[in-house]
C-alpha cells in the first residue's frame, strides 16, 4: 500500500454495514479495495470522494449503495436512501463499467470498442445514471476509482 497513510483506527479501506453482503456487495467492494490498494494513482479520487452512488443491476434484480466517506467506504445491501448518483444497468455493462479506460486529465475514454459500447448503451437508455448531470465530476471520479484499467 504504498503512500497510504495508515493510523491504529483504519482497519479496511472498504468495510460492509450488512453482516451478510450479498455477492455483488461484496464483489464491489473487493474490486474498489483492491484498485485502490494496488494503484497509486486512485489513492487522491478514493481519499477526496464524498457520495453515495447507488447501482442497481437489472438482469439479476439486485443493487448495492457505494458510500464513500473520504478514504473508508461502506457497501450496503440495496439502494438507500439519499443517493448522489444511481446506475441502473444490466451486469455486462457493469463489467464494461469496470473496464473503461481512463484517459487525460482523468476522463473516461469512450473512442474505444468499450467506451463507445457505454457510450451507446447510455444514449439508447440500457444504462440510465440518475443525477448525472449535476454530478458529473463525482461520477469521473468513481469512474476512475471503479476501472481496473
Amino acid at each position: 500500500m504504498a503512500r497510504r497513510k495508515v493510523t491504529s483506527d483504519q482497519h479496511r479501506l472498504v468495510e460492509y454495514a450488512d453482516s451478510e453482503p450479498s455477492a455483488f456487495a461484496s464483489m464491489l467492494g473487493g474490486l474498489i479495495e483492491a484498485n485502490v490498494s494496488s494503484r497509486p494513482e486512485k489513492e487522491h479520487d478514493f481519499d477526496s470522494l464524498v457520495a453515495s452512488v447507488g447501482m442497481w443491476v437489472t438482469d439479476i434484480d439486485e443493487g448495492v449503495t457505494l458510500d464513500f466517506m473520504g478514504g473508508r467506504l461502506v457497501v450496503h445491501n440495496g439502494l438507500m436512501a439519499g443517493r448522489t448518483i444511481t446506475i441502473r444497468t444490466d451486469a455486462d455493462t457493469v463489467m464494461s463499467l469496470s473496464n473503461l479506460k481512463i484517459g487525460p486529465l482523468g476522463l473516461p475514454v469512450y473512442y474505444d470498442a468499450i467506451g463507445r459500447g457505454v457510450a451507446a448503451k447510455l444514449l439508447r437508455g440500457r444504462l440510465k445514471i440518475e443525477g448525472l448531470l449535476p454530478n458529473i465530476l463525482t461520477l469521473n471520479a468513481v469512474t476512475r476509482i471503479f476501472s481496473v484499467q
